[in-house]
């Protein structure tokens, strides 16, 4: 059994201005009490710089860069896990970065955001692989916002051993049904934890970010209230929760894969 803590922040995001937005993850973490061996400190997507996409050839990148060290100092000073993402050099784009920091204050690996959305692939390259980061034995499956749509992301995750995805993201109005929806099914077909973190409040160009920051278990119970407000979301979970709903609801065991990869179509 593998216990561990999520702690996530529910932030609004001041496009361009990453001190300010360090400021306030610092601010807002000051009363946090540290004090699980193996905790993740999860920000929402582009939390440090925002989508204001003419502020990254003035800033430069974050990852290597500020957004990186600040993850690294926040990770070594209170002995946990940060992840975040960041926007990283692509050549003439940029990638949507995950980076995760280890209490060492060193940078554990990354993930590069599969799937820009729609008018983002204009500025984003996608990414070409999924990761799975296994940190002291709990395997941890990565995908940033959008790449929750693609439920087949999810599934291979899980079938290579991951027990927790961690998502940050940024939707906004109108999709907070699609997102609550979203999160949950994630948990419940692939029977893992889910810990997803969403920006909150109004952007630059009018856009309004719901929050809804979750942490669901394998079960599908969401262990958190829904609501719209700058927050710290904490919670715990342990892998034996995964045995006992995969027991329950043998998924796993009457999967029928030979099945899936032949095809017919009858015309009436």
């Amino acid at each position: 059994m593998t216990e561990f803590r999520v702690t996530l922040l529910q932030i609004p995001c001041i496009e361009g201005n990453r001190e300010k937005n360090y400021d306030r993850v610092w601010k807002l973490l000051e009363s946090h009490p540290y004090n699980d061996p193996l905790e993740f400190i999860v920000l929402p997507e582009l939390f440090a710089i925002g989508f204001r996409h003419e502020d990254y050839g003035k800033l430069g990148p974050g990852i290597p860069g500020p957004t990186e060290n600040f993850l690294h100092k926040l990770a070594e000073e209170h002995g946990v896990y940060t992840i975040a993402t960041g926007i990283e050099s692509a050549g003439s784009k940029w990638y949507n970065t995950m980076l995760v920091a280890g209490p060492n204050g060193k940078t554990i690996g990354k993930y590069q955001k599969i799937h820009p959305f729609q008018e983002e692939k204009a500025v984003f390259k996608g990414g070409e692989r999924l990761v799975i980061f296994d940190i002291e034995g709990l395997k941890v499956g990565a995908q940033i916002c959008y790449d929750v749509r693609f439920p087949e992301i999810s599934r291979k995750l899980a079938l290579e051993g991951a027990e927790l995805f961690i998502i940050p993201a940024a939707f906004p109005d109108p999709r907070g049904e699609h997102w609550d929806t979203l999160i949950r099914a994630r948990a419940i077909e692939n029977q893992v934890f889910v810990a997803a973190t969403n920006r909150m409040g109004l952007s630059f160009d009018g856009k309004t970010y719901f929050g809804h920051t979750q942490f669901v278990d394998p079960w599908g119970v969401r262990r958190t209230r829904i609501n719209s407000e700058e927050r710290v979301v904490s919670d715990v979970g342990n892998t034996d929760a995964i045995e006992g709903v995969r027991n329950q609801i043998t998924v796993y065991q009457d999967r029928v894969s030979e099945a899936y990869d032949r095809f017919e179509i009858i015309k009436a």
